[in-house]
């Protein structure tokens, strides 16, 4: 028998990609009894996937209405991307002089795993070295409120980045070299901020760090539906 985490994620994921393609319109309400009935399960885990999509903006929970879907689309990826980029360019800039070198030697190893495209494990492995630089980054800027909403607002693209890229490929829209022609570009931005943050250059590390975002977001952005 299922447990209701596991029956949670499961809905979970039938939700967020109808969410992310437009399937599930944004206005659309999501009412736990037909949800609960349409998918063959109880309303619980109807109701903790619903508050996680909250969590991350995809749906608005509203009082006696159930949970609506958010509009996400290009705009609102840019001023995500908008965010980041204040929020992690001062992360940067804060940064500057505070990483040890066991902190370099850490992301070198990282980057290193994320080289070869060619490895079977290259996507997670360049996950690990997007998500651990960004992590340390905002970790290594002293201001734990600052490293706190850095990590929730790249949780939250990230989730809608890899939902909305894999829904994509699997119907064919984009190819999968694609996929690892940003990453390419990404993991050589890195390297450039990893490089800005050695020098402890503060106008440099915001600067790289900026560039990269906006980088990134244009590919985002260029990921949705006309």
């Amino acid at each position: 028998m299922l447990s209701v985490q596991t029956l949670s994620n499961k809905v979970y994921d039938y939700l967020l990609p109808r969410i992310l393609t437009g399937e599930l319109a944004p206005g659309r309400s999501l009412r736990e009894a037909g949800l609960a009935q349409q998918l063959g399960v109880s309303r619980t885990p109807i109701r903790e996937a619903l508050h996680r999509l909250a969590e991350y903006g995809v749906v608005e929970l509203r009082p006696n209405h159930g949970a609506v879907v958010r509009r996400l689309g290009r705009q609102e990826l840019i001023h995500l991307h908008q965010i980041r980029e204040a929020l992690e360019g001062l992360a940067a800039e804060l940064a500057c002089g505070r990483l040890a070198e066991e902190d370099f030697d850490w992301l070198g190893e990282l980057a290193e795993a994320a080289r070869d495209v060619a490895v079977p494990d290259y996507f997670e492995a360049f996950d690990r070295f997007d998500v651990g630089l960004h992590n340390l980054v905002a970790e290594r800027s002293g201001n734990p409120l600052l490293a706190r909403e850095i990590a929730k607002l790249q949780g939250l693209t990230m989730l809608l980045h890899d939902q909305l890229e894999s829904v994509l490929i699997g119907r064919n829209q984009i190819p999968r070299d694609e996929k690892v022609e940003i990453r390419l570009m990404c993991w050589h931005q890195h390297e450039e901020i990893i490089a800005s943050l050695r020098a402890k250059d503060p106008v440099e590390s915001r600067r790289t760090m900026v560039a990269h975002l906006r980088a990134a977001c244009a590919y985002k952005v260029g990921l949705f539906p006309a």
